[in-house]
């Protein structure tokens, strides 16, 4: 991505007692405003409004990356990085299409169209997202917590029945060529995901 210049509106990330309350009414500064432009030529294929659509859709790809350019100014700006997949489902969620143009012209004997989409987008929006993502990063961090603490129990139910019921661990053992040592005890934990229709998990 080309890196965008800074922005001058800077509001601060939301505190933690904050967490939970979206911004909601836009600060002075804080909304911008983008154009994405791109031209079409027509063939004798081709009708005036496929020409438009193709216009539009080339315009509006070249809105979007002038908007992740942006956003990925304004995350770095917070010493923030994200990847360029994250960064691109932000700007395509924050920007909002406000109107669309269309010029007819000729250029080398050819008939073109020029699409120009108008958007605009608010900073309060970035920080929106930036608030959904740390509280999902929260709960997905209590999601591998319990997930873990879940495979502990698994694994000492394992040890305890390899220790007090040794016959049908060797006959699970022989059926599905599992070995009982503990180093290999994924397997065994393998082995109750697919029994359970889930997929195996292996957490180090």
């Amino acid at each position: 991505m080309n890196r965008p210049e800074r922005s001058k509106f800077v509001p601060g990330l939301p505190a933690d007692d904050d967490i939970d309350t979206p911004t909601k009414s836009s600060t002075p500064n804080s909304v911008k405003i983008y154009d994405g432009v791109a031209d079409c030529a027509m063939n004798d294929a081709d009708t005036i409004k496929n020409v438009k659509i193709r216009a539009k859709d080339l315009a509006q790809e070249n809105l979007l990356n002038k908007v992740a350019d942006y956003v990925d100014g304004f995350l770095r700006d917070r010493l923030l990085t994200f990847p360029d997949d994250e960064i691109f489902s932000i700007a395509n969620e924050i920007y909002h299409v406000t109107d669309v143009k269309y010029d007819v012209f000729n250029s080398d004997d050819k008939l073109m169209i020029r699409a120009t989409v108008l958007a605009q987008i608010d900073d309060n929006g970035i920080m929106n997202c930036l608030v959904r993502f740390f509280k999902e990063r929260i709960e997905f961090k209590s999601q591998i917590e319990d997930l873990k603490r879940q495979i502990a129990d698994l694994k000492q139910q394992l040890a305890d029945n390899q220790q007090n019921n040794p016959q049908v661990t060797k006959q699970i053992v022989s059926e599905d060529k599992i070995s009982p040592s503990n180093q290999n005890v994924d397997g065994a934990l393998e082995l109750y995901f697919k029994r359970r229709g889930k997929s195996p998990i292996r957490l180090r």
